[in-house]
């Protein structure tokens, strides 16, 4: 028998052996086999009755690290009739980890009183945190309601976010989409329009995120409470409400971003989400998981904050073809953008060669946004391949794959384009990467037709531009920076 187990039974420092053997049963296996054959559930449960609040609660959380469906029923009735706050969470904790079908209505009559109820300054933390996990449990059982976006043809202020180097190209062509003749202007995150079609405008491939922006009176700065007042003076609900079928609540997560240290920022976030849901009356509900709105306030230089609000009740289906990726796999949003950028040299008559392919991101939406005469891509990663190919048929583009070492690649047809995302140095030493460089310049040469051009995509600066000075036969167009604190940039060069 578990000593711990042991010693509960014989009422010897329950709550610390509680405490033991709820840190034990953490590991699944362990916690199945006690509960096989050591450990009776019925003794936790009779310590629900127990007048010491911490052992009802510890006994309650082993109840939910056993996986123990038998005390399920004395759980809940335990739940019921609590009234020690900081214990409520406790259980509901253990009550996730079971079959809580039978007690999804009353959870939710639960939930409903909460939402109503505005706690004392004293106990908003326990009640913040019992209807919070409430809310998590009746989530996952799809018993919420769920709000449906609607807000495609509203008049609205949206941030189609890329990267700096993008932001032209992606001007353009939302000035492009537009039916209303509709101007675009750059702004820090990317491109802002204010626009009544949001439906047309969304379907481009060049940006990363679309947000939302909030218009507030004055500057976003002062405490969590003065920041919550502040956004709940702003369009905030106004945005929520008219872009959405359904009424309050609405489930949100705050997030920040930039010049905030970690600990600073997560009590501010903290924080903020508790005056959030005080301010609305209820109306904005905080969650960590199953949330249908970020608000994100970016930190500006002077220190006040940009907010903006992430909608994930808009479904993002650009990229449905892209069913398989990998950690190295290009963004399709990047691809997209960079390949804006290399439009003016693409040809409807290209052959195309992806010389470090992946999944096939970059060589799929080079493709998407003019289709080539004929696509080789080439990876050493036969998983990467595998992925590609089911990514490649998905998306409608034809191509023939190679698993094969980009440096022992060979074919008799010249490449009127060639694309690398090109491999990261990793635990390689210089010299190494000085000679892979080296051997690619050389492939891309040998493998590019006259006035073909190669689209690079690297961070190894040094490297680049000295096998640019080495193979006079290859001419540096353009450049951009694409992410300059890591040294990526993308290049657009032709053979002579």
């Amino acid at each position: 028998m578990n000593k711990n187990y042991e010693a509960i039974c014989k009422g010897e420092e329950i709550r610390k052996n509680l405490i033991e053997l709820k840190k034990i049963c953490r590991n699944p296996e362990v916690a199945a086999g006690l509960l096989e054959g050591e450990i009776d559930p019925a003794v936790i449960a009779d310590l629900l009755t127990s007048d010491d609040a911490k052992i009802r609660k510890n006994a309650a959380l082993l109840i939910g690290e056993l996986g123990a469906q038998e005390d399920v029923e004395a759980l809940y009735a335990a739940y019921e009739q609590e009234t020690t706050r900081f214990v409520r969470s406790s259980y509901l904790t253990a009550l996730k980890a079971l079959d809580i079908s039978d007690y999804i209505d009353s959870l939710q009559r639960r939930y409903e009183k909460l939402l109503a109820y505005e706690p004392a300054p004293e106990e908003k933390k326990h009640v913040y945190e019992e209807r919070g996990l409430l809310q998590q449990m009746l989530a996952k059982a799809g018993v919420l309601k769920e709000h449906r976006f609607i807000g495609w043809e509203k008049r609205c202020d949206a941030i189609f976010t890329t990267e700096r180097a993008l932001r032209e190209p992606l001007k353009k062509n939302l000035e492009l989409c537009s039916r209303n003749g509709m101007q675009a202007t750059l702004h820090p995150m990317g491109v802002m329009v204010r626009t009544t079609e949001l439906g047309r405008l969304a379907k481009l491939h060049g940006y990363r995120e679309l947000l939302h922006a909030l218009n507030v009176r004055n500057t976003l700065t002062g405490s969590a409470q003065e920041l919550a007042q502040a956004l709940m003076a702003s369009n905030l609900m106004e945005l929520l409400e008219q872009n959405h079928e359904g009424g309050v609540p609405f489930y949100f997560r705050v997030e920040l971003r930039g010049m905030l240290e970690r600990g600073e920022k997560s009590e501010l976030a903290k924080a903020l989400a508790r005056a959030l849901e005080q301010e609305s009356g209820g109306e904005l509900q905080n969650s960590t998981s199953n949330y249908e709105v970020e608000l994100r306030l970016s930190r500006t230089k002077d220190k006040s904050f940009y907010p903006c609000l992430k909608f994930y009740t808009i479904s993002d289906m650009r990229f449905d073809w892209r069913i398989r990726k990998i950690d190295a796999s290009m963004h399709p949003s990047l691809a997209a953008g960079l390949t804006e950028l290399a439009r003016p040299y693409l040809l409807e008559d290209a052959v195309v060669l992806d010389a470090f392919c992946g999944v096939g991101t970059w060589m799929i939406e080079r493709n998407l946004c003019m289709p080539s005469v004929d696509n080789y891509a080439v990876d050493i990663f036969g998983e990467a391949i595998d992925g590609a190919k089911e990514n490649a048929s998905a998306a409608g583009v034809r191509c023939n794959f190679i698993k094969k070492d980009f440096l022992e690649f060979t074919s008799k047809h010249e490449m009127t384009e060639i694309y690398a995302d090109m491999p990261r140095r990793g635990k390689r030493t210089k010299e190494e990467w000085d000679a892979f460089y080296t051997g690619c310049f050389a492939q891309f040469e040998q493998l590019l037709a006259a006035h073909g051009h190669l689209f690079l995509y690297a961070n190894e600066t040094g490297f680049v531009k000295k096998n640019l000075r080495l193979k006079k036969g290859l001419v540096l167009l353009r450049e951009y920076e694409i992410h300059p604190k890591d040294g990526d940039a993308f290049y657009i060069i032709e053979k002579r």
